[in-house]
Order: C-alpha cells, then sequence, then structure tokens
C-alpha cells in the first residue's frame, strides 16, 4: 500500500478549499480603531480576587482592561 502526501495548499483545517484575500493596512486600521474605542467595563469585587497584578478586596471598584476578562463569580458591573 503507497501513502501518498497531499498538498496542504489552499487547504484548511477541515479539508475545504479557500482562497486566499488579500487585506490592505488601510482596512486594518478600521478595525483596530473600533477595538481600541471600545467602552469600558467598571466593576465591583464582590469576593476578593486577583486583577490587573493586584489584590482585590470585597467593595474594591475598577476597570476592566477588556470586557472578556469579566468573572460573575467575584465582580459585578457598576
Amino acid at each position: 500500500m503507497a501513502l501518498r502526501a497531499k498538498s496542504a495548499k489552499g487547504v484548511t483545517a477541515k479539508g475545504t478549499r479557500s482562497s486566499a484575500r488579500s487585506v490592505s493596512a488601510e482596512s486594518l486600521s478600521g478595525v483596530q480603531n473600533t477595538v481600541s474605542e471600545a467602552v469600558s467595563l467598571n466593576v465591583r469585587a464582590i469576593a476578593l480576587g486577583y486583577y490587573g497584578a493586584e489584590l482585590r478586596e470585597e467593595g474594591d471598584t475598577f476597570e476592566l482592561r477588556e470586557a472578556e476578562h469579566f468573572s460573575s463569580s467575584w465582580m459585578e458591573r457598576i
């Protein structure tokens, strides 16, 4: 039985062919500006937790750098 090597060029992880699209720096700059202008998320610690190289105690208020950092187990939105 002979093994054949498959070319990975133009093939995605699922094995379907994809077309490459060129992306200009101008189109990316608009995306980066949108991300950097994201709304800040102010929270209050409802239990002891660690964020931003600081130990946060119950009642401390602070701002999250990214919304994905929110943890409902020890924070609440304010």
